[in-house]
């Protein structure tokens, strides 16, 4: 009886060890880990397209700087060309 009993106690004891190892979240074949890998994957795609996002908005904000500056200097090219102008004039 007690050989059997031990017997049984060692088998459940190995059904209790092979649990916890299934349950392991370092170990790449658990469900729990390729959950928690998941979920890392998603929380990246989300920052990268964040990241994407901002340096969007970021070269749209350049662009229209440029097209500021560059309207700047048009509006002050033709201001001295109506000067010139009325200087040639007068």
């Amino acid at each position: 009886d007690e050989l059997v009993a031990r017997s049984k106690s060692a088998h459940a004891q190995n059904q209790v060890n092979e649990a916890i190892k299934s349950v392991n979240i370092m170990d790449p074949s658990s469900e729990i880990g390729r959950f928690e890998e998941k979920v890392r994957r998603e929380e990246a795609r989300v920052r990268g397209a964040a990241e994407l996002q901002a340096s969007s908005l970021d070269s749209q904000f350049e662009s229209l700087e440029d097209l500021g500056e560059q309207t700047e200097v048009e509006a002050r090219l033709a201001a001295l060309k109506a000067k010139q102008t009325d200087a040639l004039e007068s």
